[in-house]
């Protein structure tokens, strides 16, 4: 465990969690010009971003929670996560592909939203490499998984640039 703060006031701690046998954590990562961006493998979340405003004061301009266990159990579960297997509203949680026809769970009145009950933003991602201003984390979602076809290898790679700018970069592939 680490007592180790973030520039936006998260306590690394917090965030250290086994959920389903994988381990939670909070990543901080830094520029030159001292902005901060922090974030969770539990759903790939953006938890914060500390940049400077035109007086060169540092403000969070991400809306998070404080810890690991508000994220799992909050009413707003796509608060700086990656939403998948699909983002927005399948209607009626229905679709066909190569004449095939799925059936996904219904979570937001008749549809599908953002990849089912348990998307990409409920998952543990794996850390697959931390730099001072980057992370690129990996997840496997299986055949089957929330009623899609397909193994669904997902990379997403965060970047904070020296100018302030956040890079995101998404690679898929699919054997379906």
């Amino acid at each position: 465990m680490s007592n180790m703060y973030s520039k936006s006031g998260l306590l690394v701690e917090a965030f250290e969690k086994t959920v389903e046998s994988k381990q939670t954590g909070l990543y901080i990562l830094t520029n030159k010009v001292g902005s901060e961006l922090t974030v969770t493998n539990y759903g790939a979340k953006i938890v914060s971003l500390m940049v400077p405003d035109k007086d060169g004061d540092f403000r969070d301009i991400v809306l998070g929670h404080p810890t690991i266990d508000e994220y799992i159990t909050s009413e707003e579960p796509y608060f700086g996560a990656l939403c998948g297997r699909t983002a927005n509203r399948i209607a009626n949680g229905r679709f066909t592909l190569d004449e095939v026809d799925y059936q996904l769970p219904i979570n937001n009145g008749p549809n599908s939203l953002h990849g089912g009950i348990k998307g990409f933003n409920a998952v543990v991602w794996d850390v697959m490499k931390v730099t001072d201003n980057s992370i690129e984390l990996y997840y496997l979602s299986k055949d089957g998984e929330e009623g899609y076809p397909g193994n669904l290898s997902v990379w997403v790679t965060y970047t904070l640039t020296e100018d302030n700018s956040l890079d995101i970069i998404y690679r898929a592939s699919t054997d379906k």
